[in-house]
C-alpha cells in the first residue's frame, strides 16, 4: 500500500512539474522575442536618424509638428490664421510723428494720448510673427488681418475709424496714405486682430517671400 501511494505521489506531481517548467519556458520564450523586437525597432530609428534619411525624417517631423501647432491654435483662438509673418514695413514706426500721429489728427483729430492706448502701439518690425484672434467685432485701434481680392497675402493693418454701415477703415502706421481696398473692409474678410507679436520668429516666411517675388 505504501509503495503505491508513493507511486501515486509521483505520478500527481509530474505533470506539475512539467506544467511549471512549460510555463517557464513560455516566460523565457516570450521575453526572448520582446527582446528581439525591441532591438529591430532601435535598428530601424537608428538607421532613420543617422542614415541618409535623417534629413528627411527631421524635416517630415518639424512640418507635422508647426502643422499641429498651427492647428491647435487655430481652435483655440478661433480663427483659421492664428499666425502671420510680416513682410511688409507698413507697421513699422520709422517716421511715426508724420505718418502715425500727425496724419490721425489731421484726418481724424485724434489725440497722441488716443493713439497711444491703442494696442500695440509701437506697431512691429518685418519678420516679426503676430499671434491673431478671431473676433465677432472690432474696435478702432486693433490691428486686424484680413484678405483682400487679387492680394497674395493678408493685409495687417490698423483700424482707425468704423464706416456708419459697420464696415472698417484701415491704414498702416507707416504709410502716408490709405489704399483703395482700405476705405470699406467688412467682417467676412478678417481673420482676426493681433493679440501681441513674437519679434523676429517670422523671418523664414520672409525668405520665402521675398525667393516667391523674385521667381515671379
Amino acid at each position: 500500500m505504501v509503495s503505491r501511494r508513493r507511486e501515486e505521489e509521483k505520478f500527481s506531481r509530474g505533470p506539475a512539474k512539467r506544467h511549471k517548467s512549460s510555463a517557464a519556458y513560455r516566460r523565457r520564450k516570450s521575453s526572448r522575442t520582446t527582446v528581439k523586437r525591441k532591438s529591430r525597432l532601435s535598428d530601424i530609428w537608428n538607421r532613420l536618424t543617422e542614415g541618409p534619411l535623417s534629413s528627411v525624417l527631421y524635416i517630415f517631423l518639424g512640418v507635422s509638428l508647426a502643422l499641429l501647432t498651427k492647428q491647435a491654435l487655430a481652435m483655440g483662438l478661433s480663427t483659421e490664421m492664428p499666425v502671420v509673418s510680416v513682410v511688409s514695413p507698413s507697421m513699422q514706426h520709422d517716421n511715426a510723428d508724420i505718418t502715425h500721429y500727425q496724419w490721425l489728427y489731421t484726418h481724424l483729430n485724434y489725440s497722441n494720448s488716443y493713439v497711444n492706448s491703442w494696442p500695440v502701439p509701437n506697431g512691429f518690425l518685418i519678420g516679426d510673427m503676430p499671434i491673431v484672434k478671431g473676433d465677432e467685432e472690432y474696435i478702432v485701434g486693433d490691428v486686424i488681418v484680413y484678405s483682400v481680392q487679387g492680394q497674395e497675402f493678408p493685409i495687417i493693418h490698423r483700424i482707425i475709424k468704423i464706416n456708419e454701415d459697420g464696415t472698417y477703415q484701415t491704414k498702416g502706421d507707416n504709410n502716408i496714405y490709405q489704399w483703395p481696398y482700405e476705405f470699406r473692409v467688412s467682417n467676412g474678410q478678417i481673420y482676426g486682430k493681433v493679440l501681441f507679436v513674437i519679434p523676429k520668429l517670422g523671418y523664414f516666411k520672409v525668405i520665402i517671400h521675398n525667393l516667391w517675388t523674385a521667381i515671379g
